[in-house]
């Protein structure tokens, strides 16, 4: 998974992708009622310390559209994190979006506070610039849940073509569980905290 390149796209799910032997395709009703659960989206969850790569918050609107915000850790020394909200339509058993980069309403945080703008905006210009290729690009995600673990296993397309880079593993998670978010850019002595 990429977390930097999932703040851009909103990802979305195409009912066309197939899905592994072990898995079982994500139907249109099912996607439904998980988009109505009241649950957090773990990417890349690790049993062992709590933790996720990023979180995402989804509700469903009027008009078959979807709300997302999801929140990345970035570092923890110092501790900053982004807050993405960006908004998906579902089409058929699929959630799809074409990436704008102004349409994502981005806030950088430093130590759970709005970080001030000579900080945020270097951060924001970088990640507009990684990207730009991305910019009117149609991104689908299809999943397809494990039978053994019973996660969600995201196969994502870029204007209809096969994007592997991008493939993502969830796990759904009640409101109240206690996670940590991994920062995306950790020295490996440096410990995870909330």
């Amino acid at each position: 998974m990429r977390p930097w390149i999932l703040l851009a796209i909103a990802l979305a799910l195409a009912p066309a992708l197939p899905a592994s032997a072990a898995e079982k395709p994500v139907s249109r009703e099912g996607l439904l009622t998980m988009l109505k659960s009241d649950q957090v989206w773990c990417s890349a969850w690790q049993a062992g310390d709590q933790s996720c790569e990023d979180i995402a918050f989804l509700d469903l609107l009027p008009g078959e559209q979807i709300r997302q915000v999801s929140r990345y850790r970035m570092s923890a020394e110092p501790n900053l994190e982004m807050v993405v909200r960006e908004t998906m339509k579902i089409e058929g058993a699929a959630l799809c979006s074409v990436f704008r980069f102004d349409d994502l309403e981005i806030v950088v945080l430093m130590d759970d506070e709005p970080a001030p703008m000579e900080q945020a905006a270097p951060i924001l210009a970088i990640l507009a610039q990684s990207m730009a290729h991305l910019e009117g690009k149609k991104s689908c995600e299809a999943y397809g849940r494990d039978d053994a673990t019973g996660d969600l296993k995201g196969h994502v397309t870029l204007d209809g073509e096969a994007a592997p880079e991008f493939d993502s593993t969830y796990r759904l998670l009640k409101p109240d569980t206690r996670i940590l978010l991994r920062p995306m850019f950790a020295r490996e002595d440096e410990p995870t905290t909330v």
